[in-house]
């Protein structure tokens, strides 16, 4: 049965239990579901080309045995077997590939294959994500067909791009723009117009990359306080659409007091994804009148996690993987020491604030075993009393430190940078990068430089110029870095010159060197003190 037809025949109650009911599970349910799933998944992964080339043994694999016997993997491990996209090599028949950014230039992109059944469960979850996006209390929800929902996340071969294709089948729901029209149209495009339909239509839910929701709220606000709303500009609005639209004109103009969408539209439901989600929250429930439930997933990682009606942290699907979490400090003595294998624990085993590694095994013939896919999460609490959870929630931090990603859309290395300094022909002598927030809140790279003092290029390399040599090269060896700037409007770059020989002081008095990539606050910190005690030549002063 289609989940429109439930929606006309089953009770509220049993379409919250068919979808939500996973919340009500004990921990030891859980686990038992993710034992059951993961035994499976060993049985029909161990047949397959891949599978024996992951795991290296032809001996049967237990439940028991699986960590001792099964390493934990990155793409690297994978890439020969998928790129080519060749279905003989995997566990399962794929019915669908997806892409996201893997490294840049060098390594544009990363593919998975789904099978038919992990595509029925990511339709479960997404619809469970809908269901609970409309309530605002256990066992109640408010999703009809015929809504009509802004579309506002990245298309096909993204995985974001499968919710359309997924939920259309399954219920009556009015996408603006409709899937038809948004196959002619880029994502800036699509989420503009998008927009212009819904201002002239109204709009239930409302599907996007929190990012990008962020820019279409300030924009919104921009243009609707400079007045340049007019009658011409909503030609063909509903007449209850105007009459809305010209009180709450009224009613801010009254007030003194800017036109915001929550003044014209009333959600129903709101969902966001993207790696800097919880930034946004407060700022866009304040604009839009509803607070957004948050969900994470991915290329590799399908629909993993959602926020339940309390909007207070994301609880694991039990379907989708079996989850595994590197501790913190075993993540950065794995990274230190390359031939140290990190400890993982369970979702049975993590610890309320600690911060966590995810590691995760697809089921239903997934291709990924003890995958890690580069994501950092806090565990908030083992359990959440109030709302009658017996299971931990999380709350997403960001990539794992050696990787910037900036606002979901790039996700930038040492290897990139070093890849883009020496195609741009830039004498860099030492450097350092972080990931960094605007007074708006919007995520960019912060890149500082020490530059040699006898090398005649150093003369004329300024903080503008070599961010204009950085960007230029960055655009052409990273597509995804050139859409920041078309989609979020924002330069994703910032430069900094640091005193000459200011990191090699930092590492005699500190014992230890700067590391490339998101660089902790508290080495700034110090490096700050040093650039202020010593007083180095040259450089631009201090770090921001």
């Amino acid at each position: 049965m289609l989940f429109k037809e439930k929606l006309k025949r089953l009770s509220a109650k049993e379409i919250w239990q068919e979808y939500c009911g996973f919340l009500d599970l004990s921990m030891s349910e859980y686990m038992a579901i993710q034992r059951r799933l993961l035994e499976e998944q060993i049985s029909v992964f161990s047949k397959s080309r891949l599978g024996k080339a992951i795991i290296k043994t032809d001996a049967p694999i237990s439940y028991d045995d699986f960590r001792k016997m099964v390493p934990l993997t990155t793409y690297d491990d994978y890439a020969p077997y998928l790129l080519g996209q060749t279905a003989e090599v995997l566990p399962s028949d794929p019915v669908a590939w997806l892409e996201t950014t893997w490294e840049g230039g060098s390594r544009p992109k990363k593919v998975a294959p789904y099978s038919r059944e992990m595509l029925d469960i990511y339709t479960n979850n997404i619809i469970a994500a809908m269901i609970l996006s409309t309530s605002m209390e256990k066992g109640s929800f408010s999703v009809r067909n015929g809504d009509r929902a802004l579309f506002g996340l990245a298309p096909m071969p993204y995985a974001t791009g499968l919710f359309p294709l997924l939920i259309a089948p399954e219920m009556d729901i009015r996408f603006m723009p409709s899937q038809k029209e948004a196959e002619h149209l880029s994502f800036r495009e699509q989420s503009t117009r998008g927009f212009s339909i819904a201002m002239k239509s109204g709009m239930d839910q409302f599907f996007g990359m929190s990012g990008i929701i962020y820019t279409i709220t300030q924009r919104f606000q921009e243009y609707a306080s400079s007045g340049n709303v007019s009658l011409k500009s909503l030609v063909g609005i509903k007449p209850s659409r105007l009459f809305r639209l010209l009180r709450a004109k009224y009613l801010c103009s009254r007030d003194n007091r800017p036109l915001q969408p929550k003044d014209i539209f009333s959600l129903k439901g709101f969902v966001c994804v993207g790696t800097d989600t919880a930034l946004y929250k407060n700022d866009l429930e304040q604009a839009w009148g509803r607070r957004p439930l948050e969900i994470h997933g991915g290329t590799e990682t399908g629909c993993l996690a959602t926020e339940t009606w309390g909007r207070n942290g994301l609880v694991f699907f039990p379907d989708n993987a079996f989850y595994e979490f590197i501790p913190k400090s075993e993540m950065l003595r794995g990274e230190a020491d390359p031939n140290y294998t990190p400890k993982t624990y369970l979702m049975d085993e993590v610890c309320a604030n600690e911060e966590y590694e995810l590691v995760l095994t697809m089921f239903k013939g997934g291709a990924f075993m003890r995958y890690r896919p580069g994501d950092m999460y806090r565990c908030l609490c083992t359990a959440d009393e109030r709302e009658g959870i017996k299971m931990p929630k999380f709350e997403y931090i960001d990539r794992v430190p050696w990787v910037i990603d900036i606002a979901g859309f790039t996700r930038i290395t040492e290897n990139s940078i070093n890849h883009v300094l020496k195609v741009a022909n830039l004498k860099i002598e030492n450097w350092f990068a972080r990931k960094e927030y605007d007074n708006d809140k919007r995520s960019y790279m912060h890149f500082y430089a020490e530059l040699p003092l006898d090398d005649a290029q150093s003369h004329f390399l300024t903080e503008e110029v070599i961010r204009d040599h950085f960007s230029t090269y960055f655009r052409q060896y990273d597509h995804d870095y050139k859409d920041l700037k078309k989609m979020l409007g924002i330069e994703p770059l910032t430069v900094t010159i640091l005193p000459h020989g200011i990191m090699n002081a930092f590492e005699m008095v500190y014992g230890h060197k700067i590391r490339p990539i998101n660089t902790p606050n508290s080495d700034i910190t110090d490096l700050n003190y040093l650039i202020k005690e010593q007083k180095p030549s040259g450089g631009s002063g201090y770090l921001s």
